[in-house]
């Protein structure tokens, strides 16, 4: 028998099992809503401050009405409560949701916003670099357009369940999504990495990746090493071309890249930034 689990649910901690929607929700409807996913790590809520300037910048940015709940205070005492009554043993994937109050067709009847906040446990209590390399393809039958909207981590994903379709179909690792100039954007759920001809390449954000917190992350580190790190285009083509690809995102820290088709990859960056992971959580311990 399932251990009973709980969400909260606008500030009501509820039955995992009990329906809260309507089909009049607009996150269900329209895709109106945007959700952070955060990770909880032997008692630390990691890069909570990072989340939550994303979640700020992304509500204001679809116009929405700011809750009381959603402050740095609340939420941590909600996220705390949540690892307790889930039995999480702090350690534990976050799923905040938010989205815009049922109301109206396209256009809303109100911009103030509903929440929910999911906590599922996780077993690993550190990041640790997969022992074998991903096998990576690319999605490239449906593109992602570039835009402002681009950046989010909304609940409208229709690109990336069709990336998964295809990764699950082909039976590898992840899939790499393009934008609609068929460059690469990013992954399934991370951001994407490579190392060639001695600088690091990631996507900028204008080339319709989501904007990780794990990715400002790895970039600062990158910059703090004193390694050049370029933000920009990643061509299909330049994934033969490079010695390194990896991935990242806050649940996994990183997942390097084993091979793209026939071409394979080696580790060494990637294992040198999960070793630097580690050592940052174990000072803030």
């Amino acid at each position: 028998m399932a251990e009973q689990s709980y969400i909260n649910f606008n500030g009501n901690i509820i039955d995992a099992s009990e329906p809260v929607f309507t089909s009049a929700n607009r996150a269900f409807r329209y895709g109106d809503g945007i959700f952070e996913t955060i990770r909880l790590m032997n008692d630390e809520i990691l890069f909570f401050d990072r989340h939550l300037k994303r979640l700020k910048d992304s509500m204001n940015l679809l116009g929405m009405t700011d809750h009381e709940d959603l402050t740095f205070h609340n939420l941590y005492l909600s996220i705390r409560h949540l690892d307790q009554v889930n039995r999480l043993k702090g350690n534990g994937r976050i799923r905040l949701e938010v989205f815009r109050n049922d109301g109206g067709l396209y256009t809303p009847q109100s911009n103030n916003v509903s929440y929910v906040i999911e906590a599922t446990a996780l077993k690993s209590t550190a990041y640790s670099l997969n022992e074998n390399g991903l096998k990576i393809d690319i999605y490239s039958e449906i593109r992602k357009p570039v835009s402002r909207l681009s950046n989010l981590k909304s609940s409208n994903a229709l690109y990336y369940v069709m990336a998964g379709l295809h990764k699950k179909n082909t039976g590898t690792g992840d899939c790499l999504v393009l934008n609609t100039g068929g460059r690469i954007a990013e992954a399934i759920s991370s951001n994407i990495f490579i190392v060639m001809d001695e600088k690091v390449i990631t996507p900028s954000l204008t080339e319709a990746c989501v904007a990780g917190v794990m990715r400002d992350v790895i970039i600062e580190k990158l910059l703090d090493q004193g390694i050049h790190v370029v933000e920009g285009g990643i061509t299909p083509e330049d994934l033969n071309a490079a010695g390194e690809v990896f991935l990242t995102d806050v649940i996994n820290g990183i997942r390097w890249v084993g091979a793209f088709r026939n071409k394979r990859y080696f580790s060494n960056l990637s294992r040198s930034l999960i070793s630097d992971l580690k050592e940052s959580q174990i000072k803030k311990a």
